[in-house]
């Protein structure tokens, strides 16, 4: 017999945010636990919801009696097979109505091949229900049980009575992941967390000291003029695709995508000195260029010059008071944004400041000092033949 008193407390409990709890995967684990408690007598729970983000078009939570909750995410690709359209998934999507399967019923239907694997864990009895978001959309949770007569009128209604706060609490739950996932997309993984935690406001800024990079393709204005935009777009996405994920495994930053172009930083803190961020940006430009072993550009890799200097800058949000940009600037991105438009000066490809040849021990036999525009002193520019790896 469900015990009403426990799964009143449930009700209320996810009624109210589901308080202290702050991690999806504890929340989800004590819905199942409190469920138990409360005699409903599930065996697995599944919770299904559709995200906005560039690589992944879903996110799963399964929970399983005596192995608690895992979280996985389901790629673009994910939802165009046959596994995923021979489920009860789709179905309930489109029909908007639950869907159930009592397995232990000799009637039941095998429609759906995921039937047999529930049958061979011994599920009696499976369940989809729809979960209505207030902005139109439909997201799923499904649960399965192993007793014997699958699932009760009384079980069936306590499951009915959760569905409408879980709905709530997942609607929340997905309205800030899309948050943080389009935030970190478009205006950097440390930046988006920065906005989220309040620093929206025009001059919200701090100074903080970082190895900054400028970087973009060579020829490129000449190549974009003459090739199709088809052409275009597929040069800059490998441009990015070879830079970006070096940049980022090391602890870089993506601050701005500009055409051809980017800007990244490297921020110097307890974890990351230095001497270590500026290793990191080389290695991750030596990694993106195909390496010292080889020549300097594959013929995969589009032929790109970077430059590379590090000190104190300003970050945080500039902009017009209803239109802001989390950035960087101040002298530091002023130089190396002058050496990455002199690096052909010198014939170099990739240019590091006199001070990051210093911090890493690089040679300066090939350093040039020329007047940059903006600077009062000259300015040395060193250009590397062999990127180090970081």
């Amino acid at each position: 017999m469900i015990n009403a008193q426990k799964l009143d407390d449930l009700f209320w409990w996810m009624l109210d945010g589901a308080r202290p709890s702050a991690d999806a995967r504890e929340i989800v684990a004590g819905i199942c636990g409190r469920l138990v408690e409360a005699h409903v007598p599930i065996e697995r729970f599944a919770l299904f919801i559709y995200t906005l983000h560039p690589n992944l078009q879903g996110r799963r939570f399964r929970w399983l009696r005596g192995d608690g909750v895992e979280q996985t995410d389901a790629d673009l690709k994910a939802f165009d097979g046959a596994e995923y359209h021979d489920n009860p998934l789709p179905t309930v999507i489109r029909t908007g109505k639950a869907l159930r399967r009592k397995l232990c019923d000799p009637d039941c239907p095998d429609d759906f091949p995921i039937l047999q694997q529930f049958r061979e864990e011994g599920v009696t009895d499976y369940v989809v229900q729809p979960l209505f978001f207030t902005n139109g959309e439909t997201h799923l949770v499904s649960w399965a049980t192993k007793v014997d007569s699958g699932f009760d009128e009384e079980a069936m209604a306590a499951l009915e009575r959760i569905s409408l706060p879980l709905a709530r609490l997942t609607e929340t739950y997905m309205l800030r992941l899309n948050a943080a996932n389009l935030l970190s997309a478009y205006v950097g993984r440390d930046s988006g967390h920065r906005i989220l935690s309040g620093r929206v406001h025009r001059g919200d800024i701090e100074e903080i000291s970082a190895c900054v990079v400028f970087a973009d393709l060579v020829g490129f204005t000449k190549f974009s003029n003459a090739a199709s935009a088809q052409e275009v777009l597929a040069r800059l996405n490998l441009f990015y695709d070879c830079l970006v994920p070096p940049i980022v495994e090391r602890g870089g930053e993506i601050l701005k995508f500009m055409g051809d172009g980017l800007l990244a930083i490297f921020p110097i803190s307890e974890k990351l000195d230095e001497k270590s961020a500026c290793d990191n940006a080389l290695g991750a430009l030596a990694e993106a260029s195909g390496g010292v072993e080889e020549p300097i550009f594959s013929e995969t890799v589009p032929p790109f010059r970077a430059a590379v200097h590090t000190g104190p800058l300003q970050y945080g949000n500039i902009g017009a008071s209803d239109r802001l940009d989390f950035t960087a600037i101040g002298p530091t991105v002023n130089l190396a944004a002058r050496l990455l438009s002199s690096a052909v000066l010198v014939g170099g490809q990739t240019v590091v400041s006199e001070k990051v040849a210093e911090i890493v021990g690089l040679p300066k036999d090939e350093a040039m000092y020329f007047e940059l525009k903006g600077f009062s002193r000259s300015q040395a520019i060193i250009p590397l033949r062999e990127m180090p790896r970081g």
